[in-house]
Parts: C-alpha cells; structure tokens; sequence
C-alpha cells in the first residue's frame, strides 16, 4: 500500500512539474491574438508547436488541430450541444472536450478505450476500457459516437466500423477523424513496414492502417451514410489554427 502511495505521488509530481514547464514554454505564445481557441476561448500570438507540426497545439486546454475543428462542427454544423437529450459514447476521450461535453445539460456521456496506460497531453482514463471493435453495449443504445484517431491503430477497421453501426440508434451518427493521405487512392495496412518506411508515410507513427481517397467509402461499404464535409471552408480556419485541408466525416445509421 505504501508503495503504491508513493508511485501515485511521485507520478502526480511529475504531471504538475510538466504542467508548470508547459505553462512557462506557453508564455511567449500568449503575447498576441492572431489565434483563437474555439474550445477554451483562450487567445496567442500562434499555437505551440506538436510533434513536427507548428501553429497546432494549446496549452491551455491542451487541444490540437483535429480537436477545435471538430468542435466547431459538433457546435454549429450538428447542434451538438443542444436539445434534444443524447446519449454519447466517446472513445479515447480528448481531455479538451471533456469539460465542453459534460458541461451540456443535453448529453448522457460516456467513455471508453482499449489502452490501459494514458497520455496525459491529450487524453484521460475513460470509463470504461473495451476496444472500439468490440463495444460491451447492446445495439441501438447511441446517438452519437465520437471516434478520433481511433480507426487508424485497430487490426480490423471494418469490424470496427460495423460495431459503432451496431450501438448507434437508426438516425445516430459516428463522428469519424483519422489521418488520411488523399494521394493514396486505396487506404491499406501492412504489419511488415519498417519504422523508416512509417517515417516515409506518416512521421514514423505507429499506426495500423494508412487512410487514402476510398476513407468515406470504406465507412459506406460498412453501412453508413457519409456526409460530404465542406464545412471548413466556411469557418476562419486561420483564425482557428486549423489546416484548410481538415476533413471530418459524420457517419449516419438511416433508418
């Protein structure tokens, strides 16, 4: 008991002297207003850096790219946030949509993921630990499932795809973002990639499937109805630190 005591301490420990270098890092970031977080309202003269990218992290609510843009279409393209009551499963949940979700008097959420360790940059323990392709929930229990880089790291994406169809309500919807190569006409996985060969297709990141133009057909093949996403041209994506080029694909089971 003792030493678990001590293990959660040192570990609390070290989050808050990464959150206290994080903070010191962000200050030369937050003398401006060129940028905005949709999510947190916090305004910078740009976003950190991530990774290899630049313009793409907050450090306040700790949202990248992907996230402020789906938010914005959970907010104002789907009425996310408002009546009528939902239920919601989310997996892998991003640490800063959480407070946004739970803050909605209109959302039944819940969470899940398969990973039993947790990044604390951008994600937090879920509710419930279960693989996406093998949901412990009866069919027709959702009406909506939010799915974030998920579909990239399982084995098999399609019965992946086909157990979110199950959970969903007829009328719900999966909201669907993976890292996708519009260059690659068909989407594909291969086990035997080398790590240089990952650096070559996707900045080394250990990811199972490698997406390409056939995403939203993959997704079709399996059931849903996928909705063409035009919306980022109507929004100020570079006020928003988002890429023109983000696509976000809302699933729906029809009836």
């Amino acid at each position: 008991m003792k030493e678990k005591l001590k293990t959660l301490l040192r570990q609390n420990l070290v989050y808050q002297l990464n959150q206290l270098r994080l903070q010191w890092r962000s200050i030369p970031y937050r003398l401006g207003d060129e940028v905005e977080c949709p999510i947190c309202q916090s305004h910078y003269r740009a976003f950190m850096p991530f990774r290899y990218r630049t313009n793409a992290y907050c450090p306040n609510c700790k949202s990248l790219e992907r996230h402020r843009y789906i938010f914005l279409a959970l907010r104002d393209r789907l009425g996310f946030f408002s009546a009528p009551r939902k239920k919601v499963l989310h997996f892998a949940p991003d640490i800063c949509l959480i407070p946004r979700i739970k803050a909605s008097p209109y959302i039944d959420y819940v969470t899940a993921d398969y990973m039993t360790s947790f990044t604390s940059s951008i994600t937090v323990k879920p509710d419930y630990i279960m693989s996406i392709d093998d949901i412990k929930f009866d069919n027709d229990t959702f009406n909506v499932v939010i799915a974030i880089g998920i579909l990239v790291m399982v084995p098999d994406d399609t019965k992946a795809m086909r157990e979110v169809l199950r959970v969903l309500k007829p009328d719900g919807y999966a909201v669907f973002h993976d890292p996708i190569n519009k260059d690659f006409p068909i989407s594909f996985s291969d086990a035997r990639l080398t790590k240089e060969e990952k650096q070559k297709l996707y900045h080394g990141h250990d990811q199972r499937w490698y997406y390409g133009a056939d995403y939203a057909d993959r997704l079709r093949a399996q059931g849903f109805s996928v909705e063409d996403d035009t919306f980022v041209q109507t929004i100020d994506y570079k006020r928003y630190g988002i890429s023109p080029t983000e696509r976000v694909y809302i699933a729906r089971k029809t009836a």
